[in-house]
């Protein structure tokens, strides 16, 4: 398998390989190379690796937004409910997506 890693794989990705790879390497006893840990993560980490990240990311996201929904609904005096929702959604939610993917 060959892959264009700067265009294909995010830094998270590329982090989780690196980490693969050593393991691959210390179980080989020798550098077993980027090119094989990247296949090997892909055929058989990649999944469940993705899934896990998203339901963290969406977990977080939640938090997020809970957080904004109190916030306002103090500010108000009364639970705002969905209006927070929606005003999180619109106002913040590209900016805290867009900090999520550079951590």
């Amino acid at each position: 398998m060959n892959f264009n890693h700067d265009r294909e794989l995010t830094p998270a990705e590329l982090e989780a390989i690196d980490v693969h790879k050593y393991y691959l390497s210390k179980k080989a006893g020798r550098d077993v190379g980027i090119e094989h840990a990247i296949a090997d993560w892909m055929m058989h980490h990649s999944k469940r690796w993705r899934q896990s990240r998203l339901k963290k990311e969406m977990d977080e996201q939640l938090a997020e937004i809970l957080k904004h929904k109190w916030i306002e609904s103090e500010k108000a005096g009364r639970d705002v409910g969905e209006q927070a929702v929606i005003d999180w959604i619109v106002n913040y939610a590209d900016h805290w997506r867009r900090w999520k993917k550079n951590q």
